[in-house]
């Protein structure tokens, strides 16, 4: 009994740290400055970088050079608007189906903060639900190059 009371402490704990991660933010994360060459992102360690206002996004090492992209994107609807600022990538789940929308496949899912949104694989033809939807390859690239822990930044 002990251990499994230990084992939700740490995990309440892990999210209160993310949860912080995720909280978005319009100013520039710690550390970050001018600006990443190419990108609309300012903050260096990040792993990935979405610009909502151009619909694009890139993959980053986390020293500020980019690996991948600029991608086509899309993201939420008016009313279901992808938030802005900085988070953490929390888990990945290669076939995600969405329990909030009526088992919408969400191929190759990377979650990114505390209200289920996340990278995925779809249609970026058509706005999501507060996600950044990639097309297929796209999000099977972000899906191997995130892990949990890794730092995106996401801006308007």
């Amino acid at each position: 009994m002990p251990t499994g009371r230990v084992a939700v402490s740490v995990a309440a704990v892990g999210l209160g740290v993310l949860q912080l991660g995720g909280i978005a933010s319009a100013a520039p994360a710690a550390g970050g400055g001018g600006g990443i060459d190419g990108t609309s992102c300012t903050d260096a360690r990040i792993k990935a970088c979405v610009d909502l206002s151009e619909n694009r996004a890139w993959l980053l090492d986390g020293q500020g050079n980019v690996v991948h992209g600029p991608v086509v994107n899309s993201h939420g609807s008016e009313g279901h608007e992808t938030p802005t600022g900085d988070f953490v990538i929390q888990r990945k789940e290669r076939h995600h189906v969405s329990r909030e929308y009526e088992g919408a496949p969400m191929p190759y899912a990377v979650f990114f903060d505390n209200s289920g949104r996340a990278f995925h694989g779809g249609s970026t033809e058509r706005q999501s639900a507060g996600c950044v939807r990639l097309g297929m390859e796209d999000a099977k690239q972000f899906f191997e190059h995130l892990d949990p822990n890794d730092r995106v930044q996401i801006v308007e």
